[in-house]
């Protein structure tokens, strides 16, 4: 294939970063846009005052595919990331937060952040992509975003439609809470019963040291998470403070921070069932973690084959 055949990536999450270090690796001409403020989507760090910073999105990846072990493996040579065994004996975590990790697969990359892509349409054989600020044109385009925003960015006549309005997802409120030194840190990570799902210590983690107050975060249960889900941010942190509070047998008296976030598309429910949907005909392809689960593992294997489509045309 010809290095001056141009593909743009809506999305750089790790599908979207994974397909596109292959394609340029390959010699192709790659533009990643993304909506957002960096790269990673779930892979995300939020800092806060005095120092603080949470993982609140994925707490680490776990490398079930060979590929993404030797990725992973690379990224800990390279002091991006580092094992986490306290948590997961596969656990890997970004250094010095999760985000590390997509800003280091997205070295090199022409990456639009802030760049959110709201209409695209293929005439004489080229696809324009338009939205504020942004006048692009490419042969083939790759949509790696949430299945509804593929979906409506593309039209309810698309042929991908039907497929792309099957896939249903989790969503996640999320807290951040930073406590005094002194409270009780009776786990690293724990699975839990009720309205929280996942409670992880994030000053635990390799790097983590420097922080003030230790960082805790904590993953509402879906069926919490969609009750509360349009809850001002600061309801949902005050609703869901004391039930972190309560895991850890900490006191009220010890909450020095606290904040929410919500992720709309955190887990897929029903997911597509294969790596991707291509049409070759005007060359666009579409994954995601959607297409084969709700694990990152997941996302890096849609990534990696729908780029090993893309170089496999004629």
């Amino acid at each position: 294939m010809s290095e001056r055949i141009r593909v743009a990536i809506i999305g750089a999450g790790l599908a979207g970063l994974t397909c596109a270090g292959r394609l340029a690796q390959a010699g192709l001409s790659v533009t990643l846009f993304d909506k957002g403020r960096g790269p990673g989507g779930r892979l995300a760090t939020r800092r806060a005052e005095g120092g603080l910073r949470f993982d609140h999105g994925a707490p680490w990846l776990a490398a079930s595919d060979p590929g993404l072990a030797a990725c992973l493996d690379g990224l800990i040579s390279g002091g991006h990331a580092a094992p986490w065994p306290d948590a997961d004996p596969h656990a890997v975590t970004g250094l010095p937060g999760m985000s590390a990790i997509p800003k280091a697969l997205a070295a090199g990359l022409d990456v639009r952040q802030g760049a959110m892509v709201t209409a695209l349409k293929r005439q004489d054989r080229v696809w324009h992509l338009g939205g504020e600020g942004i006048a692009h044109q490419a042969d083939l385009v790759v949509l790696a975003i949430p299945a509804p925003q593929a979906r409506d960015l593309l039209g309810a006549d698309h042929p991908f439609a039907a497929d792309l309005g099957q896939i249903s997802y989790h969503a996640c409120v999320t807290l951040m809470a930073g406590l005094d030194p002194a409270a009780p840190r009776p786990f690293v990570h724990r699975r839990c019963q009720g309205a929280l799902h996942q409670i992880w210590q994030d000053g635990a983690k390799p790097g983590r040291a420097d922080l003030p107050l230790t960082p805790w975060v904590a993953h509402a249960d879906p069926d919490w998470s969609m009750a509360h889900i349009d809850l001002p941010f600061a309801e949902l942190a005050e609703l869901m403070a004391p039930l972190l509070l309560a895991e850890l047998g900490a006191d009220a008296a010890h909450l020095r921070h606290s904040a929410a976030h919500r992720w709309l598309y955190a887990r897929t429910d029903r997911a597509l069932g294969r790596p991707f949907l291509a049409d070759d005909a005007s060359g666009l392809v579409a994954g995601g973690d959607w297409a084969l689960g709700s694990d990152a593992a997941h996302a890096w294997d849609s990534g990696q084959a729908m780029a090993a489509h893309l170089l496999a045309r004629p």
